[in-house]
């Protein structure tokens, strides 16, 4: 891979976990109707490809590569349980630390193999599953041609992003991906394909399209705004059906979004060492922000009582990011911390 185009990953990597950031910041607001609640929707629907560009890295990272099953499990799962365990059990201790209450503990220790100790951590019980796939979507990809990866992206996209929202605004429709066994198409998994074949016509683009991607990205987000804006105003409470990963929008604008932070990343490939420095914080800001926007709430809920949501989100996100950002990032100085944060 050129060197340039590892970078663009490097910063893509770090530009999804920022939005992870701004999308938990604004989701504060965005479950009830208040006086700023038009920010709140706006930030929140810039932001929803925030998981599908991790799961479109991984597609790029891994789709391509000729790699045994074993082996392939060997490597990712020693990547993935130690910081699931590690970040599970630091929840677990902090929850019952704020209620004082020690009598479930070992309870709640066992719980964490049938549900996340906090809702964030979802996304590293989803890489178990989509990581146990990979190696066989990965022999699928290698072996199919362009032609037939448009064919699969293309069933995806109708049977996991189309057919729910028809379904949702015309239930007499019924669940049509039930009743002809689509199953094989659903999910947050086609995503990973889908980063793979986006990455593959990146490589082989004859001249950047910055301009294009970055206006069809706003677009979407734009209209994810709308689109949440009329349904609630239609419902007469927030609705979220447009925020989902897999609605139509954001798996479009996360196609644009790629594409745009892996060729604005290309042009610092002179910052390579220090975006891959930082991308391998990513995890760790990802697991601890919450853990630090709780904590923070504490000192700045006074303080934001009567002003704009409008500012006080991007000050908000870019405090609890660097603020998360700076224990990882020493922590990881220590090489045997690297394999669980």
């Amino acid at each position: 891979m050129r060197k340039e185009l590892s970078a663009g990953l490097d910063f893509t990597r770090i530009i999804a976990c920022f939005m992870v950031v701004v999308l938990h910041v604004s989701a504060t607001g965005v479950a009830a109707f208040g006086h700023d609640w038009a920010y709140f929707n706006a930030y929140d629907s810039l932001v929803r490809s925030c998981v599908p560009l991790f799961l479109m890295l991984s597609g790029a990272l891994l789709l391509g590569r000729e790699e045994g099953v074993k082996a392939f499990y060997t490597k990712r799962f020693i990547r993935i349980f130690p910081p699931l365990i590690f970040w599970s059990v630091f929840y677990v201790l902090w929850k019952t630390r704020l209620t004082g209450d020690y009598s479930g503990l070992s309870a709640s220790m066992v719980s964490v193999f049938k549900v996340p100790a906090y809702f964030h951590l979802w996304y590293l019980y989803a890489l178990v599953g989509i990581y146990l796939f990979i190696p066989f979507m990965a022999k699928i990809y290698r072996h199919s041609t362009d032609a037939e990866k448009l064919i699969y992206l293309s069933i995806w996209f109708v049977v996991a992003s189309v057919i729910p929202l028809v379904t949702y605004f015309y239930p007499g429709v019924g669940d049509l991906a039930s009743v002809y066994g689509l199953s094989s198409f659903a999910g947050l998994s086609g995503f990973v394909f889908l980063g793979a074949y986006v990455f593959d016509r990146i490589q082989t683009q004859q001249a950047p399209t910055v301009l294009v991607d970055a206006a069809g990205f706003l677009i979407c987000a734009v209209c994810t705004a709308l689109a949440t804006y009329g349904l609630s105003l239609r419902d007469g409470v927030p609705n979220q059906l447009f925020f989902s990963y897999l609605s139509p929008f954001v798996v479009v604008g996360s196609v644009f979004g790629f594409r745009l932070f892996v060729e604005l990343g290309a042009r610092l490939a002179r910052h390579a060492k220090v975006l891959n420095v930082l991308a391998g914080s990513t995890l760790g800001v990802y697991c601890l922000h919450i853990f630090v926007m709780n904590r923070l709430s504490i000192v700045y809920g006074p303080l934001i009582e009567g002003h704009s949501m409008l500012w006080i989100i991007p000050a908000l996100v870019f405090s609890v990011f660097l603020i998360t950002l700076v224990p990882i990032f020493i922590a990881r100085l220590f090489t045997p911390l690297r394999h669980i944060i």
